[in-house]
């Protein structure tokens, strides 16, 4: 299998919409501790609207990182 490295800037505002729901479960962990190493403390998880399956997946891995607060 072939990783893909994808470059986008990190500050605090992470747009799902281009990824497939697999590649997020290991990328909202390295986008928020990047965030945490550069002192942003707030992001924004930018999931879409329709059927909500990014939107689960997004709060499925978000409640289980203890430096999530909300």
């Amino acid at each position: 299998m072939m990783e893909e490295i994808f470059e986008f800037p990190i500050d605090g505002v992470l747009d799902l919409h281009t990824f497939e729901p697999q590649e997020i479960k290991e990328l909202i962990p390295e986008y928020l501790r990047l965030c945490q190493e550069r002192e942003i403390l707030e992001v924004r998880i930018i999931h879409g609207r329709g059927r909500g399956i990014l939107r689960r997946i997004v709060h499925s891995i978000l409640c289980r990182l203890p430096e999530v607060a909300s």
